[in-house]
């Protein structure tokens, strides 16, 4: 073993004068001298007690034992700078798919994503917004968030959260608010994605739109969600889209009251890909983390 490491110089200059073609050649590859490649050519030869190169005219050629010796150690050596390579070589980014609506993209999905990359930096996430919470078609992806039942054929569904509306709003507005019914003279915040939610909170309530409550509709739920902040009016939303913002304080819950269903917010996902690398990484960080 010390004998092969002593020789290792050497060995890599007879690799270069076989793949060169010569010493002058393999000294211009090795960025030394002829001088230098004669003499550990000279010091492979004294280790070995066999010639490995004979003079043939003004260069030098490779002898049969030198011929043989040089073929077996340029593969060595091939082999060699594969195993370095390979162990060196920086990962490439993993991916994975996923389709929510922009509700859930802004208000909880990406205030807690910089988590998953502290535990899984080699992963990248693709996130592309649907227009409604029932579309689960897989198609192009490999998760979504629906909202239903849970019960859909040929597919995985993990209940993210369950579906509860509530109210949010500014906390100057909200010390105006001292029933549920002062709600309807105030302006209601509709998200387009899920513009029956006020009709549902309100029923839950036991109250109905009078032909004075005005409506604004907005894109989504992260927009009604601003706009309350900025004391436009009251937005009704997902209880678990807001409850950052109930922590921070930018916006308060003017009525306990939550309006809820049987249905939640499903991670769906095929169940093939539930043992798999990246995808199972990522299912079980997000339900932790719900």
């Amino acid at each position: 073993m010390h004998r092969l490491r002593s020789i290792l110089g050497p060995l890599r200059v007879l690799d270069a004068v076989h793949r060169a073609g010569g010493v002058a050649r393999a000294a211009e590859q090795l960025h030394i001298t002829p001088s230098a490649v004669s003499h550990q050519i000279r010091r492979l030869e004294e280790e070995l007690g066999s010639r490995v190169t004979r003079k043939a005219g003004r260069e030098v050629e490779l002898t049969d034992t030198g011929l043989q010796l040089a073929l077996r150690v340029a593969d060595l050596f091939d082999r060699l700078e594969a195993v370095v390579a390979k162990a060196t070589e920086v990962p490439k980014p993993r991916s994975i798919r996923v389709k929510v609506i922009p509700s859930f993209a802004i208000k909880w999905l990406m205030p807690r994503l910089a988590g998953f990359y502290a535990l899984h930096a080699e992963i990248d996430v693709q996130i592309a917004t649907v227009a409604k919470a029932d579309d689960v078609g897989l198609d192009h992806a490999d998760f979504v968030v629906r909202r239903g039942d849970g019960q859909w054929p040929d597919v995985r569904a993990d209940l993210l959260f369950g579906d509860a509306l509530v109210l949010a709003c500014s906390p100057a507005l909200a010390v105006t608010l001292h029933e549920p019914a002062d709600v309807l003279e105030e302006k209601l915040l509709t998200s387009m994605i899920a513009p029956t939610s006020w009709t549902t909170w309100l029923h839950s309530a036991g109250l109905a739109p009078k032909p004075s409550t005005r409506f604004v509709t907005l894109a989504n739920a992260a927009l009604c969600l601003q706009a309350a902040a900025q004391g436009l009016g009251i937005a009704v939303t997902q209880e678990a889209y807001v409850a950052d913002d109930l922590a921070s304080g930018t916006l308060v819950k003017p009525m306990a009251h939550t309006a809820r269903s049987e249905e939640g917010y499903y991670l769906v996902w095929d169940p093939a890909k539930a043992q798999t690398s990246p995808f199972q990484e990522f299912a079980q960080w997000i339900l932790s983390t719900v």
